[in-house]
């Protein structure tokens, strides 16, 4: 029974397809799990993250940096250095946990769910870390969903208006896409060129935390999974993956990174859970009010 429940649990967190709740969804098992009938290798998950990484470098090519707009890509560069300063400031003010501070900018300032689960290996950060990172992500990203489109209408934005505020202050490229569909056609386009240059920003995330955390830790050594990163990215850059081919390999990526979220969530405890301190929630909105009255500031200037 514990075995079909394990392969069901996994199968509805691959359909749903979301970042929190294959996470969630591998808690469950945790708890349903009673007297550890299964017992899963802590390095699963890990693994699985390294191999979506690794897949994720196939994805970019030098064609994706060509396609996003020249007048755009100097505000994304400048709005990810800004939030990672500012998010730098604040955590140190509020005492923020190194590592876990870590995630957190990079889910705000880069790609939500996605930067996180990336950086989450190569800084060996706490499972307890990741999971709260991810959860509070979501919520709010779920409140941006809901909640934007409607601010937009009230506020007269235009669709090329709400396209860029969308994508500067969501973190997840699915909630980015969610609310600016919602919003127009015209909206929707704006917005899925602007968080593409943001989610590009993960190449440079990933390189510079190897380099700077395996300088730190162990001598000067790259580990493996990053060299094939970069490996699949010059690979996408020379012989020009057709779209379906690209599709295939961001679909395989996101399985890889969902499972590898999923079992991590195997190796999490309610009680581990409880003890998360509530300062990273409140460093994650106070965060993102800014970034969301940053973003404001362009429509006044």
């Amino acid at each position: 029974m514990i075995y079909f429940l394990l392969v069901l649990l996994l199968s509805v967190s691959l359909a749903v397809f979301n970042p929190a709740i294959s996470l969630i969804l591998g808690i469950v098992f945790t708890v349903l799990n009673k007297n550890s009938v299964i017992v899963l290798p802590s390095i699963l998950g890990s693994r699985f993250l390294k191999m979506g990484i690794v897949l994720l470098g196939g994805t970019i090519s030098y064609s994706s940096f060509t396609s996003i707009s020249a007048n755009y890509f100097p505000l994304i560069s400048l709005y990810v250095f800004l939030v990672m300063i500012i998010g730098f400031f604040l955590g140190y003010c509020m005492k923020i946990n190194k590592k876990h501070l870590l995630l957190l900018i990079a889910g705000t300032a880069i790609c939500g769910g996605t930067a996180m689960a990336a950086l989450a290996p190569i800084i060996e950060s706490k499972k307890e870390d990741l999971a709260s990172s991810i959860a509070i992500i979501f919520l709010l990203n779920l409140i941006a969903i809901i909640v934007f489109p409607f601010v937009g209408s009230a506020l007269d934005l235009t669709q090329q208006q709400f396209g860029v505020f969308a994508a500067l202050t969501i973190h997840d490229t699915a909630s980015v896409v969610g609310a600016a569909s919602m919003y127009g056609e015209s909206s929707l386009e704006v917005a899925t060129i602007l968080k593409l240059g943001r989610t590009l920003w993960i190449v440079p995330l990933v390189i510079f935390s190897s380099w700077y955390f395996s300088r730190k830790e162990s001598g000067t050594s790259i580990p493996y999974f990053i060299l094939l990163f970069i490996l699949f990215i010059l690979l996408g850059s020379v012989v020009s993956f057709s779209d379906s081919a690209i599709f295939y390999l961001k679909t395989s990526s996101k399985i890889c990174l969902l499972m590898g979220l999923f079992f991590i969530g195997t190796g999490i405890s309610l009680k581990s859970l409880k003890e998360v301190s509530l300062r990273p929630i409140s460093f994650a909105i106070c965060l993102w009010l800014i970034v969301i009255g940053m973003t404001s500031l362009l429509y006044f200037l």
